[in-house]
């Protein structure tokens, strides 16, 4: 029987058989297994202003510095010069995010849990570690960073620069000294990964500092108050580690023959590249090549090559403009184990490689050459904003009714989306730093 013209494709959607496993053919248990949680913690920490509709998504704040003190007194008489008022402001251009899930009405009525609400639950989660993801990427990429034992850089840690009390004690007594806010009971906030978790608790200040605080309630993710910190933890904060330029890695050259349509980088020139596989959940990059410098005596792009055995996932890739020292986020490519393969990155593509972002996220650091680096931050109030138009979240659902692009219910969508991005208010209000771990 011939059907109308109207035609849905959904590569998403989730039928009776994408959900073969919750089908009831047999006894299933009536309670879904755990999903591996995730804590998102950031947001509670930063500013949370709303810009109004209508005007514009550019959110823009402004602060004016404080006046420097004179030198000397004044003349009698003589009215002192005049101090300039100086003003300085910090902007963000706010970013839509969101995501769908599509269930069929087969999938609804045959699975054996409430499909629908357990796509509403996992969208949830989604949506706080999407929104933890992309405020973590703008504090990375930002602010100043601090190494135990006086080390210079992430690529000079070595085994045992852990943090303990003196270290964190410089961090707080700096910001201190800078004047940065504290938050109620004249405390900063510190976040942390499990592993650095482990490491603060068995310095034994820590354990005196914690059990006298035992009396005071511990908020959400919250594991101790130690040197004037409320310290959370988050096992979202990326571990970092080296990634080989060769074999299981990465490694980057010039391609001088050059696809059609390339422009490439400019005869001489250097370019910095570095690629990064992302974790899987978060997107952040967890395996990292050290930076090379790629070059030619005639216009290049740079090509990255990814090793047969080189693990599976999601790759960024960044490279700096000619002469640039930083490397900036130009795409994000996937790859499985199994055999090798090569991406482009051009000045400008011709639409078959990654054209090169000069507004791109720069990224991280170099790794040691061993060790896994983890990151921590110590926050005082009003170091960064997340300002948002509209609500911080709006899930939806589509209704259980024909539709024409449904006329005869067929489908259910649930979704999320918000217009976020994060601002850094203040670098001299917090600090992030880095460091290895004993259990890690």
């Amino acid at each position: 029987m011939a059907g109308s013209t109207y035609s849905y494709t959904d590569p998403g959607l989730s039928t009776s058989t994408t959900l073969v496993n919750d089908l009831a053919p047999l006894w299933l248990q009536d309670e879904l297994l755990a999903i591996a949680e995730k804590l998102t913690v950031f947001q509670d920490i930063g500013d949370t202003p709303t810009m109004p509709e209508g005007e514009g998504k550019t959110y823009s704040a402004q602060r004016y510095e404080r006046l420097p003190l004179p030198g000397s007194p004044i003349a009698e008489g003589i009215t002192p010069d005049s101090t300039s008022l100086i003003v300085n402001k910090v902007t963000a251009v706010l970013e839509q995010w969101g995501m769908v899930c599509s269930l069929s009405d087969v999938a609804l009525m045959t699975t054996k849990h409430p499909a629908l609400q357990a796509a509403k639950d996992r969208l949830g989660n989604a949506s706080a570690e999407l929104q933890d993801r992309e405020i973590q990427k703008v504090l990375m990429a930002g602010g100043v960073v601090m190494f135990p034992n006086n080390r210079a850089s992430r690529s000079a840690l070595v085994a045992g620069d852990v943090p303990g009390t003196d270290f964190v004690s410089m961090i707080v007594a700096t910001l201190r000294q800078l004047g940065a806010p504290t938050f109620a009971g004249s405390m900063y906030a510190g976040v942390v990964d499990p592993y650095t978790e482990q490491d603060l608790a068995k310095d034994q200040t820590f354990v005196l500092s914690h059990q006298y605080a035992e009396t005071t309630a511990l908020f959400n993710a919250e594991i101790g108050r130690w040197r004037g910190v409320r310290w959370k933890r988050s096992n979202l904060l990326p571990i970092q580690t080296l990634l080989p330029a060769t074999g299981a890695g990465v490694a980057a050259a010039a391609l001088t023959a050059l696809p059609t349509g390339d422009v490439g980088f400019t005869a001489g020139s250097t370019v910095k590249a570095v690629a990064a596989l992302a974790d899987p959940i978060s997107g952040l990059s967890t395996q990292q090549t050290a930076t090379v410098n790629v070059t030619n005596a005639a216009a290049f792009d740079v090509q990255f090559t990814i090793g047969a055995s080189a693990p599976s996932g999601r790759y960024n890739l960044y490279v700096s403009q000619p002469g640039g020292s930083v490397p900036l986020y130009a795409g994000i490519v996937s790859f499985t184990t199994g055999n090798a393969a090569t991406f482009n990155v051009a000045m400008t593509s011709g639409g078959v490689s990654i054209q090169a972002n000069p507004s791109g996220a720069p990224a991280t650091a170099d790794a040691p050459a061993s060790g896994n680096v983890h990151t921590g931050y110590v926050f005082g109030k009003s170091a960064f904003a997340v300002p948002a138009i509209g609500a911080r979240v709006q899930a939806t659902l589509t209704p259980a009714t024909a539709s024409d692009s449904d006329p005869l219910q067929q489908r259910r969508k649930a979704g999320f989306k918000f217009y976020t991005k994060t601002c850094i208010l203040n670098t001299d209000f917090f600090r992030r730093f880095e460091c290895l771990s004993a259990f890690n």
